[in-house]
């Protein structure tokens, strides 16, 4: 075995003893993992079937159709039919966003095609609740009026989908947080173990070896990269499992999240060069995910926010990630650039990020 094997090996085995001797470190990096799913799954139900009270003054067939229509509604409302002192109780202790009135009459005033009032109630201490609310009842009347063949009716929307299933907000989320955990979980682990080595003092020692001392390190991140892809991979197998979405491309999905591990990796080696401490690691990196994160389309395409912030998203090799795993898990295209050219990209970011972190920590050394 020549002595850079050696050299690499022997890092890589020394962060792996360093690893074991911390079992709580390991498991929490899975937990870790794990936690931002269910961090992103309370993020998406908390946007999804607002609770809404219905109050039916009315009780005749077509007030509870309207009722009918507004459950149908995709992902809008979670109709709970209440009367009218336990609705008002209930929107007092914020138990639902909002109350509709259906009032008597309601039946009689829409067969005869005659206008009436229906009234309500929004609770507006959260602004995206209550524009969920207010808006998803245009589309519930224009429902109702086009299933009751209303006169009047001039525009009537046709749906043609490009996608033949739906893809509910859950599923579209976990499957974009797969990205924001590896970038965590790599970058924290790559990032710790550089920055220990200046804790420690332990360079000037790799200065004496016989190898180039960059290669021990190399050694110890290929060790965290190792213990990363187990984590991610654990939180890949929930996605699967647990929220029971299957990939259409299941190696193109472990293809992406390998890149992901790598670049996060060397990104998290570059932090720990400049930081050079543990202690504040964690809360940088998470800092830093969050907003790659956000602008990255893991929410929805990242063409829905502006030319503008499109263009920024561009420069973040998340929004390529995600682009990559949203096809291989769901079959959705939510970037223009085409697979290939994703996958591209994240070479691309790879080879960067490689030679960046080679780069820092050779200038650290020999410093």
């Amino acid at each position: 075995m020549t002595p850079t094997l050696t050299a690499l090996g022997g890092g890589f085995r020394a962060e792996i003893k360093q690893l074991r001797r911390s079992p709580l470190l390991a498991a929490l990096t899975v937990v870790e993992a794990v936690t931002f799913l269910v961090l992103v799954t309370i993020f998406g139900l908390a946007s999804s079937h607002v609770p809404t009270a219905v109050v039916d003054h009315d009780g005749g067939r077509l007030a509870r159709q309207w009722a009918q229509v507004m459950m149908a509604t995709y992902h809008t409302y979670g109709v709970r039919y209440m009367d009218a002192r336990s609705a008002q109780q209930a929107l007092g202790r914020g138990d639902v966003a909002a109350i509709l009135y259906i009032p008597a009459g309601f039946s009689q005033h829409m067969a005869h095609h005659t206008m009436i009032r229906i009234h309500l109630r929004v609770d507006n201490v959260n602004a995206d609740l209550t524009n969920d609310v207010e808006l998803g009842i245009p589309p519930v009347a224009r429902a109702f009026a086009v299933a009751n063949h209303f006169p009047g009716i001039r525009v009537v929307t046709a749906e043609t989908d490009l996608v033949r299933h739906e893809v509910g907000f859950i599923p579209y989320l976990v499957v974009s947080a797969l990205t924001l955990a590896a970038f965590v979980v790599a970058g924290t682990l790559a990032a710790s173990a550089v920055a220990r080595e200046f804790e420690t003092r332990t360079l000037a020692y790799l200065r004496l070896s016989p190898t180039h001392p960059l290669i021990p390190l190399a050694g110890r991140l290929l060790a965290t990269a190792a213990v990363s892809a187990v984590a991610v991979a654990v939180a890949a197998l929930l996605v699967v499992a647990g929220y029971g979405v299957t990939p259409d491309h299941p190696v193109e999905m472990a293809a992406g999240l390998l890149l992901c591990v790598v670049i996060f990796s060397c990104i998290g080696a570059g932090i720990g060069t400049l930081v050079r401490r543990t202690l504040p690691l964690s809360a940088l990196i998470f800092g830093l995910a969050l907003a790659l994160y956000l602008d990255s389309g893991s929410l929805e395409p990242a063409r829905f926010y502006g030319n503008r912030l499109w263009l920024i998203a561009h420069t973040s090799p998340v929004y390529y990630a995600v682009g990559i795993l949203q096809y291989a898990v769901h079959g959705l295209r939510v970037t223009p650039e085409t697979i290939p050219v994703n996958f591209a990209a994240l070479i691309g970011w790879a080879l960067l990020a490689v030679g960046a972190a080679w780069l820092g920590l050779r200038r650290a050394v020999v410093s």
